[in-house]
């Protein structure tokens, strides 16, 4: 993982992360969308075609099939796959130069800002085209609910998501059975369970992934939004006036801190990465972890074979919560996209075509232990019990599901300062209310800044 992680993207979310529809819903006129491919064009089968993947949690793998058989049916195109992490120094570069990849996994550019710029074509036809490996059915009816709507700005479809992601708290039920402990439904109970972990035992009650706090921003603002409810996404979302004072979100940041100021965090938390952290708390010197769906695929070489990973919902705060504890962000995530400028966006898109078929989704599944977008996507392959675990919270929370806080996706640089602003909180620089101030500065300028384009909630 870099530091954009997929919990953004799920987008985490992430994710993000993450996941409704990004932007449906924004108001403003912007210029001219890039057209939209002509619904069966024909593809060039002599060009060369590439595609950019975002070397992460998932790997690269998975590519090796959709990219055989875009050989396969043009033999005579000279195939390239390239791959990394830093998108933003890889690529950016590559679009002000007018060359950018055919197709990218876009796992760190901003995507709303390529799309009010117009530097991704809108991809809306490929919803009408057949679907590469069922004859008579349309791409958008092999697709999972709420995927055709997913990377939708101002009206324009500019990004297909590939994975139905979630993130959580993640623990081993081995180690939690082995002592006794059931896992909290509130943050009190959390911290009550942190102090006995503390007393009776030599492991660190939780660890995070302090290089990148974005990690810990995520369930930090879940316990707000159960103990506040889905109004207070839509205020700090639409960069409301005093959204960020609101107190469940002090109370959550309270609750949050006191994890450094008990000694509940595994010593040097705030200061390793992902990897450092991931691998420790695998490797039981942690109990709890917060992270998104690609956990295992990143770490779970590093676990005992019955550690019997598993992801909950984060905790809420309260009995009075105004949202139930089951509630998850999730939905569809990642987004593919085709740059408008590519040399061969016809070819791009019929690999997104290729992407998306039901046998390269069964392979993907298989390779990433992860949900996907298509139906029948899991069919027949085998889950990890981490996997059956996220499927399990994914049907518990029914429709108490959304995308990852949408501030995080339209805004970046906003999305940066939660992070630099996360990270005082948990070094104990800044005091809750401090850190509440200072998010409700960065979104006051944000909103007071006209060069960046808004969005409505």
């Amino acid at each position: 993982m870099s530091t954009v992680d997929r919990r953004t993207l799920l987008r985490v979310a992430l994710a993000a992360p993450a996941v409704a529809a990004l932007a449906s819903c924004a108001k403003p006129v912007v210029e001219k969308s890039a057209p939209a491919p002509a619904l069966g064009a024909k593809v060039d089968g002599s060009k060369p075609l590439e595609f950019f993947n975002f070397d992460g949690g998932y790997g690269k793998k998975w590519t090796e099939m959709p990219l055989d058989l875009y050989r396969k049916e043009f033999p005579q195109a000279n195939v390239k796959l390239t791959s990394g992490q830093q998108l933003q120094q890889q690529l950016q570069p590559r679009f002000i130069q007018g060359n950018p990849p055919d197709l990218i996994e876009n796992v760190g550019l901003d995507g709303a800002a390529l799309a009010a710029k117009k530097q991704v074509m809108d991809i809306g036809a490929l919803l009408d085209m057949e679907a590469f490996d069922q004859p008579g059915v349309k791409v958008r009816d092999t697709l999972l609910p709420g995927v055709a709507e997913h990377g939708v700005y101002d009206g324009v479809k500019y990004e297909m998501p590939y994975v139905i992601g979630t993130g959580g708290i993640w623990f081993s039920q081995k180690l939690l059975d082995e002592h006794g402990w059931t896992y909290p439904k509130t943050w009190p109970e959390m911290l009550a369970l942190c102090a006995e972990i503390k007393k009776s035992t030599k492991i660190a009650p939780w660890t995070y992934q302090g290089k990148y706090p974005g990690y810990l921003t995520s369930p930090m603002l879940m316990t707000a939004y159960k103990a506040a409810g889905p109004e207070l996404k839509k205020k700090v979302d639409n960069l409301e006036p005093n959204a960020w004072r609101d107190p469940a979100l002090i109370q959550a940041a309270e609750g949050y801190q006191e994890l450094a100021a008990k000694g509940y965090l595994l010593e040097g938390s705030q200061a390793i990465d992902h990897k450092q952290s991931q691998a420790s708390w695998a490797k039981g010197q942690a109990v709890f972890i917060p992270c998104g769906g690609w956990l295992e695929n990143e770490s779970g070489q590093d676990a005992p074979k019955d550690f019997a990973m598993t992801m909950m919902p984060v905790p809420g705060w309260s009995a009075s919560d105004k949202a139930p504890f089951e509630t998850l962000t999730g939905g569809p995530g990642g987004a593919l996209i085709v740059p408008a400028q590519a040399k061969n966006p016809q070819g791009g898109l019929e690999l997104l075509r290729i992407m998306i078929s039901k046998k390269c989704m069964q392979n993907f599944a298989s390779l990433t232990n992860s949900p996907v977008v298509v139906k029948g996507g899991t069919d027949g392959v085998k889950l990890t019990h981490a996997a059956e675990s996220m499927q399990k919270a994914i049907s518990a929370a029914g429709s108490n599901m959304f995308n990852d806080w949408q501030f995080r996706i339209w805004y970046k640089k906003l999305l940066d300062s939660s992070d630099k602003a996360m990270a005082a909180l948990m070094n104990r620089e800044v005091t809750p209310d401090e850190w509440s101030k200072q998010m409700q500065k960065y979104a006051d300028e944000t909103a007071k800044d006209p060069s960046i384009k808004k969005f409505h909630a």
